[in-house]
């Protein structure tokens, strides 16, 4: 019996630190485009694997520094995928930016042009997540409906675009330079069947 009470009561302080840690922010996915096909080609041509490997750390290199300099926090990369998040305080429009400019950095890149040309696709999404750390180093992994929402929103997207719920363009809704950016890339609203969510409404333009 004293066992258990002090399991519940260990589950219940547990339980009590994670929704103290809860927090509405920015959730954004930066992926890199046809990365398996491309490995799958590079195999066929008989070349080493750092030919791949170079150009996906240039790619996950170069969005986490775009994200760091608008202020994001890069949590985590996921094989050709980079996770990033801004605080609830970021100015959307801002983030909007952010991920224009991670579609539009790697065609200046010489060494990589024809099957070997770098494009992203991004997904950007907001509301309440839970600290889902496990360790010590990543401080803040978030988890929670918008982090799913949002990894379901980049299996979608197509190449150089961003797309994203209406969670977030609600936030954007109070920005005027949010009708700057339609009137330049023409997003547009469509409704999607998510695997698990169900259907959503959500946004999508080429930012290139």
């Amino acid at each position: 019996m004293i066992k258990r009470k002090k399991a519940i009561s260990n589950l219940l302080q547990f339980t009590e630190a994670l929704v103290a840690d809860a927090a509405d922010i920015f959730t954004i996915f930066s992926d890199l485009v046809g990365s398996t096909e491309y490995k799958n080609r590079l195999v066929n041509l008989d070349l080493p694997d750092i030919v791949w490997i170079q150009r996906q750390l240039v790619f996950l290199t170069r969005c986490a520094d775009i994200i760091r300099k608008y202020g994001g926090n890069v949590v985590k990369t996921i094989g050709d995928e980079v996770f990033a998040y801004f605080q609830a305080t970021a100015d959307p429009i801002y983030i909007l930016n952010c991920a224009i400019e991670i579609i539009q950095a790697f065609g200046n890149i010489k060494a990589y042009k024809g099957i070997s040309e770098i494009h992203t696709k991004i997904a950007i999404d907001f509301g309440q997540v839970y600290n889902g750390s496990i360790d010590k180093i990543v401080l803040f992994d978030p988890i929670g409906v918008p982090v799913d929402r949002c990894a379901r929103l980049i299996s979608l997207a197509k190449a150089d675009e961003i797309i994203f719920s209406k969670n977030f363009l609600e936030i954007c809704a109070t920005k005027k330079e949010i009708s700057e950016i339609q009137k330049k890339y023409g997003y547009k609203n469509e409704e999607m069947e998510l695997k698990g969510l169900g259907k959503i409404s959500c946004y999508r333009f080429k930012a290139k």
